[in-house]
């Protein structure tokens, strides 16, 4: 997932170090849909002219929620380390979604 996502930032001429907090987020987010969700996971990314914004829907109407990880604790990490790695995000349960915005390369 990580892979495709990258190779789609880069045909779409999204900038560094932004291509890399979204390929970070896609991760987080996808593995927070598999662990938690029920059902498909399906992943958007639209690039637009000065935001990426980066979609992930599962079938769980719990909305993804911050969390305080424990020292030792082995989850509770990735919503938090998308809250302060994007712009904005949001969860209304079945969609989480996380915008960048991007100053992207001049065409």
């Amino acid at each position: 997932m990580r892979r495709i996502a990258r190779a789609f930032l880069r045909r779409c001429r999204v900038s560094e170090p932004v291509a890399g907090f979204v390929v970070l987020a896609v991760s987080e987010l996808v593995t927070n849909a598999v662990v938690h969700g029920e059902g498909e996971v399906v992943l958007h990314i639209t690039v637009a002219v000065d935001v990426v914004r980066v979609s992930v829907t599962d079938h769980n109407p719990a909305p993804a929620v911050l969390k305080e990880a424990g020292l030792d604790g082995e989850s509770g990490r990735g919503i938090r380390l998308v809250d302060a790695i994007s712009d904005a995000w949001e969860s209304n349960g079945e969609e989480t979604w996380c915008e960048f915005r991007d100053a992207r390369a001049a065409a």
